[in-house]
């Protein structure tokens, strides 16, 4: 596939650079710079299940009127997707830093249904096709307290904001049996979740230019329409022989679950992504 082929070439391409005869300070480490930034490949699965409630308003919300809860990964498949991720990190002092992480994801398949779905206030019957939309986009910014930091560990206490762009979509056509379309059953549902997180990370030297850094975040709430939790892990290892590139691998869970009580989303979603990340990083 395309992106495969893309993908091998830009490997072949950074290894070059990083055996390049380039001339930089002997003693540069990834834990004592100023900063850090990376950007990188996913290569994910999402699974995802959604309730979307045929409520009129936000004021009734007995059990009795919620939907079931669709699976959309069994029903409209579960493909790895390629995504990409940026992160940054900027040292204010050895103690204080900033961090920032963005990625983006989006897909859109197409199924016939075996069994009924109830989404919103219509019920899509067994034996239709459907056409599904998927997507998120995830920005978070935090700052970090290093309370251990010297050549070869440094140990940082995580507080910010997870801003969540979720986005669900859902339709089937309706039509004569002559063929001739009648309306379209289904919709749209969206919401921005601004959630804060707490966690932890570890930046360890595990010796010459490789590096190990592990990450966990987590966070439960139940306030202005919202209730849940999230959780996110990391783990990745750092190539970096030289300031200005380096190359690494990671593995990164995600896992939300969310009750939202809004007009316009008000349902449940228990969603999840994890999958393996290849970067290149940038020192400095």
């Amino acid at each position: 596939m395309a992106w495969r082929r893309s993908g091998v070439a830009g490997v072949t391409a950074a290894m070059a650079l990083l055996a390049a005869p380039v001339v930089v300070a002997d003693d540069f480490n990834l834990i004592t710079a100023r900063g850090s930034l990376s950007l990188g490949s996913f290569l994910n699965a999402s699974n995802l299940k959604i309730r979307v409630n045929q409520l009129e308003s936000t004021d009734d919300l007995d059990p009795g009127f919620r939907n079931p809860f669709f699976d959309w990964s069994n029903t409209l498949g579960n493909p790895n997707v390629v995504r990409f991720r940026l992160d940054g990190l900027w040292r204010i002092s050895n103690k204080h830093h900033l961090r920032f992480m963005w990625t983006d994801y989006s897909l859109t398949r197409s199924a016939t249904l075996q069994k009924d779905v109830a989404w919103g206030s219509d019920v899509i019957e067994v034996g239709a096709d459907v056409r599904g939309k998927h997507g998120f986009s995830v920005t978070e910014v935090a700052y970090e307290y290093a309370f251990r930091s010297d050549e070869n560990l440094e140990l940082a206490l995580t507080a910010g904001l997870h801003y969540t762009t979720f986005l669900a979509q859902l339709t089937s056509e309706v039509s004569t049996s002559e063929g001739e379309l009648t309306g379209t059953l289904g919709g749209k549902a969206s919401v921005d979740v601004p959630l804060p997180v707490f966690g932890g990370r570890a930046l360890w030297r595990i010796g010459g230019d490789f590096y190990l850094d592990a990450m966990a975040q987590w966070f439960a709430l139940s306030i202005q329409g919202y209730s849940g939790s999230l959780v996110n892990y990391r783990g990745s290892v750092t190539w970096q022989p030289q300031q200005w590139l380096g190359i690494g691998l990671s593995y990164d869970y995600f896992g939300t679950n969310l009750d939202v009580r809004k007009r316009d989303f008000n349902g449940s979603v228990d969603w999840s992504y994890s999958g393996p990340q290849l970067f290149l990083n940038i020192g400095f």
